[in-house]
């Protein structure tokens, strides 16, 4: 029998951002609880006032702190699936780059809206809108890979069937009080944007590179 000489990659990004979140979770229980309010503001939750106040560190930090347990296992479980994806297809750094600038610019995003509207007592925490910003990125592959196969049936069904996830994802968001649809829409968008673009460089490069 012939063995593959095909490496299978292994998603190293993805787990050092999962045990950089479990981490983190262990310093929340340390500093008080992850329910406790104000451990989670003094570790970075995400508060408009003290971020345009010129705490920035706040948008980065808010993205790496949970508030209970089934926060935390729900976003990690969701990033174990879909980061491991999103690596594995566009490369620890183009993945890194969205995953990164779908959290952190959501987090500005929704303070700024925040302000604009008067809420002053927003306090916001988790991995969900990075993480968003890599299903995101999903559509976004699929829809490049339509665009350059729109005679695949296959390629069409794949970016009917996720568009079909991503709109019960937003159907239940709207449903569930405690999640921040807002936080959720703006790393959705900011994800899919940028991906666009590296997914177009990215299959460029490949085309050139046959």
């Amino acid at each position: 029998m012939r063995q593959s000489n095909q490496r299978v990659g292994i998603a190293y990004t993805t787990y050092i951002l999962i045990a950089l979140n479990l981490l983190v979770y262990a310093v929340e229980i340390k500093f008080g609880g992850s329910q406790n309010s104000i451990a989670l503001e003094r570790l970075g939750a995400l508060i408009p006032e003290k971020v345009l106040a010129g705490e920035w560190w706040r948008l980065i930090g808010a993205n790496f702190l949970h508030y209970g347990s089934f926060h935390l296992a729900t976003n990690m479980l969701s990033l174990f699936f879909i980061g491991r994806l999103i690596e594995l297809s566009l490369g620890a750094k183009y993945y890194l780059t969205i995953y990164l600038f779908s959290g952190i610019g959501s987090m500005l995003t929704f303070s700024l809206l925040a302000l604009k509207l008067g809420l002053s007592n927003v306090f916001l925490v988790g991995a969900s809108a990075a993480i968003m910003g890599l299903i995101g990125a999903v559509l976004a592959i699929s829809l490049q890979i339509w665009l350059r196969k729109r005679h695949s049936v296959t390629a069409k069904r794949r970016l009917q069937q996720v568009i079909l996830i991503i709109i019960i994802q937003f159907i239940f968001d709207n449903l569930i009080p405690q999640v921040s649809f807002h936080s959720h829409l703006f790393g959705f968008i900011i994800g899919f944007a940028i991906s666009s673009v590296l997914v177009s460089i990215k299959f460029k490069l490949k085309t050139n590179n046959q």
